[in-house]
């Protein structure tokens, strides 16, 4: 079992997507993307720390992997 499966399920118990959602309404931050989202953010940034990605394109050729 990869150790990156891992990650976004224990965000998800410490954060869940409701919580993100009202946290970012109440800074007053709107979400311009449709597809991806500050919830999604937080996803990959938790991965990349994680597996040590070295920078955004590390994490392009790692992301699939994940």
């Amino acid at each position: 079992m990869k150790n990156c499966i891992t990650i976004p399920s224990v965000l998800q118990s410490i954060l869940s997507l409701e919580e993100v959602k009202s946290i970012v309404q109440m800074i007053g931050y709107e979400d311009k993307a449709r597809k991806f989202t500050v919830y999604d953010l937080l996803q990959y940034w938790c991965t990349a720390a994680h597996q040590q990605w070295e920078g955004y394109r590390a994490g392009v050729d790692c992301a699939h992997s994940c």
